[in-house]
């Protein structure tokens, strides 16, 4: 694993939330190996873009808290569509499946890691509660929100003019076609700064685990 981010773990939490992390670490490895798949690591988003600006490095979601901030949420079996803006290799597009959605999409800007993604979801060994997974290649800033989108997923996948075209998307999107929303983010850190400019997003819950964690739940018509 990344030592910079096992000591940013260590710095935040001690020993105690660093140990934590290095086993999250080796179940991931565990569980790609036994359902052949390959996404760990981390890649720095320079190697990726020529026009990196505002977009952070590839580092996958971690199995436990992925499926901590999912047990917070209510999934209409057949009905809810996920949307993981900043879809990597495609890591949290399979934990997604594992879940009864309608449809799960993948939304990355590198078309490498889209590759790779594609690559992930065809060697899946496993079975999956939802067979329908989409990968959209491209800027998040520019992805038109499809009116039954219902949980948007974020890794912190980037921040500035994307992260606001993103949500302004979202809230047009919901205004347009008023639901049920949820928005789940794995790592506050740069939505936090805007949280206010979104009044029709409510915060259910405010979860730790490597990072400081986000649920928010936007009513509407269902």
């Amino acid at each position: 694993m990344s030592l910079k981010r096992l000591a940013a773990a260590w710095q935040r939490g001690g020993t105690s939330l660093a140990a934590r992390v290095m086993l999250d670490r080796a179940c991931d490895f565990c569980w790609e190996h036994y359902f052949g798949v390959d996404s760990a690591g981390l890649i720095p988003i320079e190697t990726l873009l020529s026009e990196w600006h505002g977009c952070h490095d590839y580092f996958p979601s971690s199995r436990k808290p992925f499926h901590s901030l999912m047990a917070l949420i209510d999934v209409h079996a057949g009905r809810d569509v996920f949307v993981d803006f900043g879809a990597g290799k495609g890591r949290a597009l399979l934990m997604a499946a594992q879940y009864p959605f309608k449809r799960v999409v993948g939304i990355e800007i590198s078309e490498a890691l889209c590759r790779e993604a594609r690559r992930n979801v065809a060697r899946w060994t496993g079975t999956l509660a939802c067979e329908d997974i989409e990968i959209w290649t491209g800027d998040a800033a520019h992805y038109c929100i499809p009116a039954d989108a219902t949980v948007f997923y974020l890794y912190n996948p980037f921040h500035g003019r994307t992260l606001n075209a993103v949500f302004d998307a979202i809230a047009r999107s919901h205004a347009a076609a008023p639901r049920r929303i949820w928005v789940v983010f794995n790592n506050t850190t740069h939505f936090l700064n805007m949280e206010r400019q979104f009044p029709w997003l409510k915060a259910i819950a405010r979860p730790s685990f490597e990072h400081d964690c986000g649920v928010y739940l936007a009513a509407g018509a269902s």
